[in-house]
């Protein structure tokens, strides 16, 4: 489960570096890098165009391709002129944020001669290192710019939202992120950010996220927070994958798309596709904790639970703290039929995230397995206590219940099951 906070940050920085996907494993190669393949048309039938070149480092920033970028953003920034060049440099130092160089990036934000540009520019900076304080200083400057443009107003309000998110003060940067869009309904940054945070905070945050799809259906964080939304519910699990695989079609290092997109074929029990995924992940971050869980996980489904194992330890290895990494070495204990070990297992991992309803879950079914009704129940019943809306929980009471010949109890368990899934 991701922490509170950390995931709605991780969607807006994303955002600001504009990051894009490419190719989905099952896509043919041409459908690859297409956002930048157009944009590298247009700047080549128009070499002296600011703007064309402009649009194709852009893309090329958010397909990943940062060294390219700066190429072609540096040769446009030779010829263009006024508003033009303002933008350029901005779009030069998202592409330093991009590439994690903080220096690099202020340093272009302050070499801009447009006051107002420059400090929203030096506000997505700071969040780099999520520097809220420091942000926010830089965005109450803009009360001394004399008739900020509205592309300076929309992301100066993208970029307070950012930093609301970042204090986890979700209603104000849910108001930050609706009066971008009453700014320039048109762009989609704003309505994917207000889509993926009323999402993370239990509210419909889907239709933000289609219309921020239709209005960039290239943009791989617009892809990519559309099919996480989808993916939630069972019933749009086709057009997660849908999305997810859009997601990767524009950039395959994506780590997270390529992350999520393994989650959503194991869910949709596409073991062969999540396979070949999740080996795609770890040859790109193969030192990256979430590319081991997400292998260990596949392993999981094909059986391989020596390989679960390993996978699971070696995540745990990497990031100590992290829950899932517990929760996939419990699961591989409790498939090897080996239940002491997989309970030690689920309760580190529920100890390491008591927001994560799974690990009681998984311990009640497991305790089931092993023939131990007793503990089942007492794992079922924490769950629903802790979990009251969540429906897995209740099943899992039931389900011990039944076994522990408790039929009226096991009803209405199961009534209740109900009663969460409609919530």
């Amino acid at each position: 489960m991701i922490r509170r906070g950390f995931r709605g940050f991780g969607v807006a920085f994303a955002l600001a570096l504009g990051v894009a996907s490419t190719t989905a494993p099952s896509r043919p190669a041409h459908a690859q890098e297409s956002g930048v393949a157009a944009a590298k048309e247009k700047a080549k039938a128009t070499p002296a165009s600011a703007e064309a070149a402009l649009a194709y480092g852009r893309a090329l920033r958010r397909a990943g391709h940062e060294t390219e970028a700066l190429a072609e953003l540096r040769r446009a920034k030779t010829f263009a002129r006024g508003e033009m060049a303002s933008k350029i440099g901005w779009e030069i130092a998202r592409t330093h944020v991009a590439r994690r160089e903080f220096q690099q990036a202020m340093s272009t934000c302050r070499a801009m001669r447009a006051p107002g540009p420059s400090r929203v520019c030096a506000a997505e900076a700071h969040l780099l290192w999520r520097r809220g304080t420091e942000a926010m200083a830089e965005l109450g400057e803009l009360a001394k710019v004399k008739d900020p443009s509205v592309d300076v107003q929309y992301f100066a309000k993208v970029a307070e939202g950012r930093v609301r998110e970042l204090e986890t003060k979700d209603a104000e940067a849910e108001a930050a992120y609706r009066k971008a869009i009453e700014l320039a309904a048109d762009r989609a940054d704003a309505h994917v950010l207000l889509g993926s945070l009323l999402h993370r905070i239990g509210k419909d945050g889907v239709p933000e996220l289609r219309r921020a799809a239709e209005i960039d259906e290239k943009d791989p964080v617009v892809q990519l927070e559309l099919g996480r939304a989808l993916a939630s519910d069972p019933a749009t699990l086709g057009d997660a994958i849908a999305a997810l695989e859009r997601a990767v079609a524009e950039r395959p290092t994506y780590t997270d798309a390529l992350r999520s997109l393994t989650e959503a074929y194991l869910a949709a029990k596409r073991v062969p596709d999540a396979k070949r995924t999740a080996e795609s992940v770890l040859r790109v971050a193969p030192n990256d904790v979430f590319a081991h869980l997400a292998a260990g996980r596949v392993a999981l489904a094909e059986g391989r639970l020596d390989d679960a194992l390993a996978e699971g330890e070696t995540a745990f290895k990497l990031m100590p703290n992290e829950a899932k990494a517990k929760l996939l070495v419990a699961d591989a204990y409790a498939k090897k039929g080996e239940i002491d070990l997989a309970l030690e297992a689920y309760q580190s991992a529920h100890g390491l995230d008591h927001g994560d309803p799974t690990p009681l879950v998984n311990a009640a079914r497991a305790c089931l397995e092993a023939g131990r009704p007793t503990s089942a129940k007492a794992f079922a019943t924490r769950a629903t206590k802790d979990f009251p809306a969540h429906a897995p929980a209740w099943i899992a009471l039931g389900d011990a219940l039944t076994a522990d010949k408790d039929p009226a109890g096991a009803r209405a368990a199961y009534e209740k099951a109900k009663n969460a899934h409609a919530r």
